[in-house]
């Protein structure tokens, strides 16, 4: 037994990156238009994992990765998991944020 491989398709591959990457893109447009020093660093570290997380696809590790494709699939979810935990933090000191200046500014 060894350690865990995912053997998604191309189609579901490319859908995943797609979704991943849209997140990601959002996050960052918002971090620009609305984004301070408080939801800055967890929406880098997930740009930084996200794009780990979905460029070492299936493809990217048969070729470049053979001999240790265990391995970079090990580190490409640890990066995805990474990457969903920094998410939820975003996530949550943003809402934070939002509700503490509208309590501030006397809208409920």
């Amino acid at each position: 037994m060894g350690l865990p491989r995912w053997n998604l398709s191309n189609k579901n591959e490319r859908l995943f990156r797609i979704i991943v990457l849209t997140i990601v893109s959002f996050v960052l447009v918002y971090e620009k238009i609305y984004g301070s020093s408080s939801t800055q660093y967890a929406a880098m570290y997930l740009c930084v994992f996200s794009l780990v997380g979905t460029f070492l696809s299936n493809a990217v590790q048969k070729r470049y990765f053979t001999s240790v494709m265990e391995y970079a699939q090990v580190f490409r979810i640890v990066a995805l998991l990474m990457m969903l935990c920094f998410l939820i933090i975003w996530v949550y000191v943003t809402i934070e944020r939002v509700s503490q200046a509208s309590l501030l500014t006397g809208i409920v």
